[in-house]
Formats: structure tokens, sequence, C-alpha cells
């Protein structure tokens, strides 16, 4: 389907094609009519399109998700009369979720509330829908297609699960996260989910959440990090010894008078965890597995470390221990604070320790707070470090962000002066792609320390950076001008009519 166009970032260059049009039948986007006067046209009028792996393979009654994060959770279409359209949320609970869900290949699911779900655009072709629970499609449930009392930001939105637990007494879930190992934490009792409220809820209960889920390790998600929930919560106070297989094994009472949804449980699980011998780290609070706040396991319990000193140098010890080849420490303000106890301070690498505790460290914390937790970014594919190697960090995803360079031994930036596409062509060749596209400086993340290259051109044909030219002079460059890179591993041969995808470009800020 089409993009609405402010929702696709500006590109730069030509405006190839205008007014195309397509009967829909062609093989290739140069088969339609199209024209090539685009005097009209600006880039914040660029075409964007969301793809679709699964389809369903019939027509009336086929039902997709769109506009979201991922293909799970989002906005409700349906197939009707040959067209696609929404379905309006008068009278749409949880049953009918499930039905939907179902129909396209999950196991259960949700409603989302209205105000959490993008408006969608043509026709609203579904009303007041009551589904039993039992039905295998949305079509054979009852609905009307009475939608004048109906508006696009009351479209229906769902969150479909691909792993559910059986629905007896006690299974839970995790919904409304990020990603589908942390969010808010629900349980089925009664007949129903519902929610848990926080009280007296710890990591070790977080524990046995995620043990029952098939995780192995776990944390409480403060509140003000949990979605809402909607409907019952079903269990307050629960207490668990930590030995337990099922929540519902711990004790707890239902005593919810004084519990709101602002109060509901959240966690975050993880399938890859160590075995928790002294000194081991994990990395935790983080989008991706390996960046975030960085955490050790001393005197029997997780916690953090004071950045008081904590250098580049020092996250080495650290990734290397973590299995990584490579990484980098995070500015305290880009990492989310802990809690508990902050074990260290004042670490200090010497070159050739295997584990954190062999450097040099102490145990006065008191000048730290939790602001001032270590966090570290791990790199699992690393280059031998020779002068000129290249790495792209601090992106939304590892193809996309600021571009570094090794030269003298360390590290640095590239100012971005004179930077050209043939210049980031020859980049992303030297890191493995194929091709690439430069990202404009204001959504790059500052760098620290050198700035290596200046004013770098290439011709194109180079195969590493270094053999363009380029100066060492810098004295004009700030962080604010480091250079970022965009780099595609798909593309297509160079014929004409190719089309490539260019995702959002964000930055974790």
């Amino acid at each position: 389907m089409m993009l609405p166009a402010h929702k696709v970032d500006d590109r730069i260059g030509t405006i190839w094609l205008n007014n195309v049009n397509c009967s829909g039948s062609e093989s290739e986007l140069l088969n339609c009519i199209f024209k090539t006067d685009a005097s009209n046209c600006r880039h914040y009028g660029d075409v964007g399109i969301h793809c679709f792996l699964n389809c369903s393979t019939k027509d009336e009654g086929g039902l997709r998700m769109t506009e979201s994060f991922a293909e799970i959770q989002e906005r409700l279409e349906i197939k009707y009369k040959g067209e696609w359209g929404t379905v309006c949320d008068n009278q749409f609970d949880n049953d009918d979720a499930e039905v939907a869900c179902r129909q396209l290949g999950y196991c259960s699911g949700l409603m989302i509330p209205a105000h959490k779900v993008d408006d969608g655009i043509g026709t609203i072709w579904l009303n007041n829908v009551n589904c039993s629970g039992s039905e295998s499609e949305l079509l054979n449930c009852t609905f009307n297609t009475d939608a004048s009392n109906c508006r696009h930001y009351g479209d229906v939105g769902i969150h479909c699960f691909l792993n559910c637990s059986p629905d007896g007494e006690g299974g839970l879930r995790i919904t409304e996260g990020f990603a589908g190992n942390q969010g808010r934490l629900e349980i089925y009792y009664k007949g129903e989910w519902g929610t848990l409220c926080d009280d007296q809820f710890e990591n070790v209960d977080a524990e046995i959440a995620c043990r029952q889920l098939g995780y192995c390790l776990a944390l409480k998600l403060p509140s003000n990090k949990v979605n809402d929930g909607i409907g019952t919560i079903w269990v307050n106070n629960v207490n668990c010894s930590g030995s337990e297989s099922y929540l519902l094994n711990c004790t707890y009472n239902h005593d919810i008078s004084h519990c709101r949804h602002y109060n509901d449980v959240g966690i975050h699980c993880f399938l890859n965890c160590s075995t928790e011998d002294k000194g081991d780290l994990r990395i935790t609070e983080d989008f991706a597995g390996n960046q975030g706040r960085l955490e050790i396991y001393y005197k029997g319990e997780w916690g953090t470390l004071c950045d008081n000193q904590f250098e580049n140098v020092d996250a080495e010890v650290a990734y290397r221990q973590l299995g990584y080849c490579s990484g980098l420490k995070l500015p305290s303000n880009k990492v989310n604070d802990g809690m508990g106890n902050i074990w260290f301070n004042n670490v200090n690498y010497h070159g050739s320790e295997s584990n954190l505790l062999n450097c040099t460290y102490n145990h006065d914390i008191s000048p730290c707070r939790h602001y001032n937790d270590v966090g570290i970014h791990c790199f699992l594919d690393c280059s031998t470090e020779d002068e000129g190697d290249l790495r792209i960090i601090k992106g939304y995803a590892e193809n996309q962000g600021r571009l570094e360079i090794k030269y003298k031994g360390e590290w640095g930036t590239v100012c971005d002066n004179q930077f050209e596409n043939a210049d980031v062509e020859v980049a992303c060749r030297q890191l493995g792609y194929c091709s690439g596209q430069m990202i404009p400086a204001v959504r790059v993340n500052d760098g620290q320390g050198n700035i290596w290259l200046n004013d770098v051109s290439c011709s194109g044909s180079e195969s590493k950076l270094l053999n363009c030219t380029y100066t060492t002079d810098t004295s004009l460059c700030r962080h604010s001008e480091d250079v970022g890179i965009h780099g595609f591993l798909i593309c297509l041969s160079e014929d004409e009519g190719i089309i490539l995808f260019k995702t959002n470009v964000q930055n974790n800020h």
C-alpha cells in the first residue's frame, strides 16, 4: 500500500518519475504510464510504500495489518467488495481481535486502543463486529456495514501473538512492548486476560514469570515504562521465593482496591543469560541486546557500575567478556537509569584483563547516582582494525549511523565537508555493502574524540576510503559535522527501472 507523504523521509537528488499510472497487471514499474516532467514536484512529495511478505490468498474477507513498527500489531484492514478498508471499533473487543489474529495465522490477540492506532484512509467497511470467539474468519462474526457514525480515528487496531500460553488458569503473556520479550505482563485468570498490580512485585517475581514464559532471566520494568492495560487487574502483592515454576505458585492476593492500570506490572525477559557467577555481566534496557546499561553480578545480586573514569578502554574488557569483538562506552545521558546497588566505581583497565573484576576499581560510590550508570555498545562484526578500517555506530540499525575510521591506531570520525555520494559508495563497499547514501548531519549522533579526515574526494572506483584524496586538516570541523551513512545489503543490477527501498533513518537519541 502507499504511505502518506508526511510519513516518508525526504530524499535528495533527482525525482525521476511523475504521474505514474499502473493498471495493476504490469511486472515492472516502467511498464506503467508515467511522465518524467517533475518540475512541479518536491522531495516532500516522494513516494513511500509498505510491502507485505504475508498476504491473504483470498479476496473477500482477507485481512492485513498496516502502519506498524512490526507486522504483529497495528491497524486492521479487511478486503471487502474488492477493496481494502478499515473496521470501526464500535463494540470491537478482545474476542473479535482473537478471531482476526487467528485468521492471520497467530495464536491469540488483543485489541489496541484507537488513540494508539494510526488513522486509515478510504472506506470503513465493517461496524459493530461481534464474535463469539470460536469463528475462523472475521466475516463469520455478526457485523453491519453501516459506518455512518464512524471516523478513521476509530479504526480498529490489534496486537497478535505468535507464542501463547495455553489458556489455562495462570497462563502468561507479554503485551504492548517494544519487543516480544518486554512489556506489560498479563495473566489468564477466571477465563479472562488481565493485569497484575506492581505492589511488592520485584525482580525475583519477574524471574518466575519469565521462566514460565520460556526465558532464563528477567528484570521488572519501572511502571512509567509500561503502557497502561485495560480490563481486570487480577493479582496484587505477588511474592515468590524464586524456586516456583509458575507465577500462581507464588503467594499473592486479590485486593486490588488501591491499584490502577498505571501500576500494571511490566517485565523484560532475556533468552541468553549468564550462569550468574561472581563478576558475570549483562546489558539491559536496550533496543537491541548489544547496547544499553552494563550490569555486573556481585555478592549474589545484579547491580550497576559508576562511570567515573570509565573510558572506551574499560569498555573493551566488558565487551570481550560478553563475547563481542569491539565496543564503545555510551554517554550517560543515553543510558536508562538503573536501580538497586551500584557496585563499582573508578574502574581502570591495564590492557590484559579478561574479566572486569581483574581490573582495578573501588567500592566508594558515595558520589555516584544511577544517572551515572555505565552504558556500552558492543559489536559482533569488527574489522581487523588495520589503518583505514571503517565502522558504523549509533544508528537505528547496524547498517546506518555515524561513519568512523581507524587512523593512527585510534577510531575517529570523518568531517562532511565535500563528502558526496561517490565517497559514500566507496565507504559502503569497503564495509561489505553494495551501495549506500549519505545521512544528513542533523540525523547523525555527534561523535567524540578525533576527527581524522576532511575534504574526502573519491572517484567512486576506490576499494578503500583512504585510497581517495583527503586532508587531515580538521581545524574547522566539529562533531556536529560528522559523516553519517546508510549502507544497503541488497541492491539490484543497474538496469533501467530498478527499485531501491530506503528504510527510515532514525537514530538512538
